[in-house]
């Protein structure tokens, strides 16, 4: 028996966030070939996560992508290698948003599962980091939906 198997699945996500001064969402879905689960433009109106009005216009664009992954393992470094390879053919691009203000991030969820544990290789943090892209990592105590 491999020492890593779970007989329950566990679920992570990976999602690219991007922060941009101005952006129109509509050219990052088209640009990235990827539709942004989570998005809105710099000066339209404000609203909670349940569509509320709220004062104001949003600052700035906000895009997120996210890919939510189930394993009956706690392994997590490959799923995360393919997800970096596939940004890296939007390297010029990202290059570009960086340059006129916006931010990226890889952000590596854990959705209160149990226990994950895997080693990141250096070959995929050194093209996460040639891609001017930060890498965060959040970690849930509390089961997610």
């Amino acid at each position: 028996m491999v020492i890593d198997e779970d007989p329950e699945p566990k679920r992570f996500q990976i999602d690219l966030f991007i922060v941009h001064p101005s952006i129109d969402p509509e050219e990052l879905d088209a640009n990235l070939q990827i539709e942004g689960h989570f998005r809105h433009k710099a000066g339209d109106q404000r609203y909670t996560p349940l569509g509320t009005p709220l004062d104001g216009t949003f600052p700035d664009t906000r895009w997120r992508h996210t890919v939510r992954f189930e394993t009956g393992t706690n392994r997590f470094a490959d799923q995360l290698t393919s997800f970096v390879d596939v940004m890296d053919r939007h390297r010029d691009y990202f290059a570009q948003l960086v340059k006129t203000g916006g931010s990226l991030c890889v952000i590596l969820s854990f959705l209160g599962d149990g226990h994950f544990g895997d080693a990141i290789p250096k070959t995929t943090l050194a093209k996460i980091s040639d891609l001017g892209v930060d890498l965060g990592i959040q970690v849930f105590t509390e089961r997610q939906n």
